[in-house]
């Protein structure tokens, strides 16, 4: 999920804050985030539809921390993804058999006794599904927390959102695990939120304007930086062999033109370049800068 090793790459522009720099303001949340996270805890008992309120214990994660942004008054905006991107259509099967084959090794363990190997295992298998996600929404419509369903996905509506003036429904950050949403040019995004606050943010105008930090981004814009990040491999778009984030970095700030980038990269690895590849690269990056989002419907 993401840009793969961006964060890696971009540790220099890491820094660990605690969430109640936002106090007093709009912070959206990428909801499905906050839901896979909550799901280990209960990763056998819903790939085995068990009962009981273990299979619950997903809500209690994600409102406990909706409840943490609220003693902080932060007013929490929580985004849904919606329907799959057909661009996408290839992670998503990639992604569903990966998950099968866990489970189906996750009810081999199972069988064998081996109950903590077996957890491990359905940890990589679970999903969320749409009706977790209609659980959570009764949660917050009941809460009168504000939320939004995505038209797809929500890195895209939380990125809309983050453009916004606060006084017009805007954020000033996200709370994600997810890289793309620097690809999409948040401005700020927070990772790796613990259940105390405590996590690490990224802030694209510090990456765009820093002198001193290595690697430097300073002669690059969110074009280029997105297009960077496409080139590195997506989930719209798998790199090119023996290209990774390193490389894409190279590239970009070495020609700052990415029409120039595509030929230099034809030239160096001929074959190894899919015919399709600009076209693909082309389309991807326009997911990045022109996706749908809907305006005025978060609720309440």
């Amino acid at each position: 999920m993401g840009i793969k090793d961006l964060l890696r790459f971009m540790k220099p522009y890491v820094e660990s804050v605690h969430i109640k720099k936002y106090a007093g303001k709009r912070v959206g949340i990428d909801a499905y985030s906050w839901l896979h996270k909550g799901a280990y805890s209960c990763s056998m008992e819903l790939c085995l539809n068990l009962e009981g309120d273990k299979k619950l214990q997903y809500l209690n994660y994600f409102m406990h921390r909706i409840n943490l942004l609220r003693h902080y008054k932060i007013t929490p905006v929580v985004v849904f993804d919606g329907g799959n991107l057909p661009c996408k259509s290839r992670t998503e099967d990639e992604r569903h058999r990966r998950r099968k084959t866990n489970r189906d090794q996750a009810m081999l363990k199972l069988k064998e006794g081996n109950v903590a190997g077996a957890v491990e295992l359905f940890q990589r298998a679970v999903s969320v599904t749409p009706s977790m996600a209609h659980q959570l929404i009764q949660i917050l419509k009941s809460e009168n927390i504000e939320f939004v369903v995505a038209p797809y996905e929500a890195d895209a509506q939380l990125a809309y959102l983050s453009s916004l003036e606060e006084e017009k429904s805007g954020i000033v950050a996200v709370i994600s695990e997810d890289s793309d949403l620097l690809a999409y040019g948040c401005p700020a995004v927070f990772f790796k939120m613990d259940s105390h606050g405590n996590g690490q943010e990224v802030e694209l105008d510090r990456v765009f304007s820093s002198a001193t930090l290595v690697p430097s981004f300073r002669h690059f814009n969110q074009d280029l930086f997105t297009g960077m990040c496409v080139l590195a491999g997506c989930d719209f778009l798998p790199s090119v062999p023996g290209i990774g984030i390193a490389k894409a970095y190279n590239l970009v700030s070495k020609y700052r033109n990415l029409d120039r980038v595509l030929s230099i990269l034809k030239f160096e690895k001929g074959d190894q370049v899919p015919e399709d590849y600009t076209k693909s690269f082309k389309e991807a990056v326009a997911v990045f800068h022109h996706a749908r989002m809907y305006g005025k419907t978060i609720y309440p």
